[in-house]
């Protein structure tokens, strides 16, 4: 049985003692694996936990004894010094151990929990290097700029320091933002000014329940979030252009200013709602492309009944429809993660909670958009919230992607990128290259034919032949590269690629080429995997469904069957 936040603090020499003896048994701390700025980049969702150092004076202020129950030599020796209740083991692979106080009829116990993510930050780490082993290792900014959607959650128990990271976090995404941009648009277009390549619009939104404001303009009211007519979730929200990372920086800081706060018996600015800054990026240089996303979610802080009981009924609202949110967020992307791990259909019930509505381009399986997620779970450090501790950790640990077996390769299919080789793929990639060139090509025929007309010459009829695509298209696709592989590259990388690999013709005709082609591949690569599931769906066998006895009108007519003639002639 658990032991309450109230008896640990009764009883806090006791449990000091017990983990004293298990930490003098343990090994020391493994420490990072990969250098700083590499690590998890082939994951589409990487899962952190991150414990903060306790602060001065807050064991004494959110901790309170229960004084009948203590000894005479307790009371005066009773000291207000904080015990840990987290025990970061290794840093990668992640690995915490709660350690959480119970009682039994013989006396108190201490259990140790083992919880295991990708990464594990100890109270000693700064939220620079959160940063650079979370959103520089898995490539967050380049997803985004490439026209991919990145997101960034922060969860954990009220008070654990899911804010703090946050606003670090999103400092340090205002420092580097246009510096990635930059380094982007010289690989992309080195003839184009760094104001004319990408544009970034900015939306912050503050989710209460199932109500929505604006962080950004307070005077809009309520903002209603559904799906349009075509299925996309964009809230009528202010875009604020930013075009520097002061302005970026003093944008998110003004927004965070009108964020709801209250106190709580455990945090005096507690954040009762969630906060979802986007950053929207463009390329102005590729119309056609998708937008670039990067979300990034205070999530309002979990709660157990213990931290509430005190709470009015408003607040009890609050912290419920907050749960409930939660929960269906964990769905959603425990759903995502199984549906990388293996094929066939997994439903994703992104439609089933406002806030899981607004990471729609995250969790929609029929987005073309490439994406990656970055989990953070927060924790306290005191051993008094162990037991909420465990709920946080248990809650983000089922995150983990288990990577996909090996499989032989599948069948040619004609329809399925998935299946060709290099061969194949280089023929459809002369095809589709052909038909634009070969389109461009009559257009400029029909002018020249206007010309001459107006001119009293005679017209040039022959018929078009496309001799030369202006791509080397071995360096487009080398030995050994699939469809599969294009596939897997961003927008503005398959672009890249066919730049590097023109031979003649205009730079703007090969980059709306290679925008139009790489998105025909998306299409029949996602159409390709929409049928694979409609088989899989087809294919399982109906609900056997054990009824007891038949429905009364088919008893009546077996037991008169003129009753049933007299029915159907009525």
């Amino acid at each position: 049985m658990a032991a309450s936040a109230t008896e640990v603090t009764t009883h806090l020499s006791t449990f000091r003692g017990l983990l004293k003896e298990w930490s003098d048994a343990q090994p020391p701390m493994k420490g990072f694996a990969s250098p700083l700025g590499q690590g998890h980049a082939e994951k589409n969702i990487v899962v952190a936990f991150r414990t903060r150092p306790p602060l001065d004076g807050e064991a004494e202020t959110k901790f309170h004894a229960l004084e009948d129950q203590q000894d005479e030599d307790e009371k005066e020796e009773h000291d207000t010094q904080p015990c840990l209740g987290i025990t970061p083991m290794s840093a990668e692979p992640g690995l915490f151990v709660a350690h959480v106080p119970g009682k039994k009829w013989n006396g108190y116990t201490l259990t140790h929990k083992e919880y295991r993510a990708d990464l594990a930050f100890g109270p000693d780490i700064d939220t620079e290097e959160v940063y650079q082993r979370c959103v520089v290792a898995n490539n967050i900014l380049p997803l985004v700029l490439s026209g991919g959607v990145g997101c960034i959650l922060a969860y954990g128990q009220t008070s654990s320091g899911k804010t703090f990271t946050m606003e670090g976090i999103e400092a340090c995404i205002s420092r580097d933002l246009f510096n990635a941009a930059r380094s982007v648009g010289q690989r992309l277009a080195p003839d184009v000014g760094d104001d004319d390549l990408f544009e970034f619009r900015i939306t912050f939104l503050e989710l209460l329940g199932k109500h929505a404001t604006d962080l950004v303009d307070q005077d809009k009211g309520e903002v209603a979030i559904h799906e349009d007519t075509v299925g996309n979730v964009r809230p009528r929200l202010t875009y604020t252009p930013v075009h520097t990372s002061e302005e970026l920086q003093t944008l998110i800081m003004s927004a965070l200013s009108h964020r709801r706060v209250v106190a709580t018996d455990r945090n005096a600015t507690s954040s009762r709602s969630h906060a979802v800054l986007t950053i929207h990026v463009k390329n102005k240089t590729l119309p056609y492309a998708e937008e670039g996303q990067l979300v990034l979610v205070d999530l309002a802080g979990s709660e157990r009944y213990e931290d509430s009981k005190g709470h009015d009924k408003q607040r009890m609202k609050e912290s419920r429809e907050n749960n409930e949110s939660l929960m269906n967020l964990k769905e959603c992307v425990r759903a995502k993660a199984k549906m990388a791990a293996e094929d066939g259909f997994v439903h994703i019930p992104w439609r089933s909670n406002k806030l899981t509505m607004l990471l729609k381009p995250l969790f929609d399986i029929e987005s073309r958009q490439p994406s990656s997620a970055v989990i953070i779970a927060h924790v306290s450090p005191h051993i008094q919230d162990s037991v909420h501790s465990t709920n946080t950790l248990s809650y983000a640990a089922p995150f983990l992607t288990i990577p996909p077996k090996p499989r032989g390769p599948a069948p040619y299919d004609a329809k399925d990128p998935r299946t060709w080789d290099t061969a194949r793929t280089r023929e459809w990639l002369r095809r589709e290259f052909g038909k634009h060139v070969k389109k461009r090509m009559v257009v400029e025929k029909k002018v020249k034919a206007k010309h001459a007309r107006l001119a009293g010459k005679a017209a040039d009829t022959r018929e078009v032949q496309v001799d030369d695509l202006g791509l080397d298209l071995e360096k487009v696709c080398p030995d050994g590269y699939t469809a599969k592989n294009l596939g897997a590259l961003y927008t503005t990388q398959f672009v890249e690629r066919c730049i590097a690999a023109r031979t003649s013709g205009k730079l703007e005709h090969v980059k709306q080429m290679s925008v139009e082609v790489i998105g025909q591949l998306f299409y029949l690569v996602m159409t390709a995997k929409t049928r694979s599931r409609n088989a899989v769906m087809k294919s399982r066998k109906p609900l056997a469904v054990e009824t007891y006895g038949d429905a009364p009108s088919v008893a009546l007519a077996e037991e008169d069957p003129d009753l049933n003639t007299d029915s159907q002639e009525a």
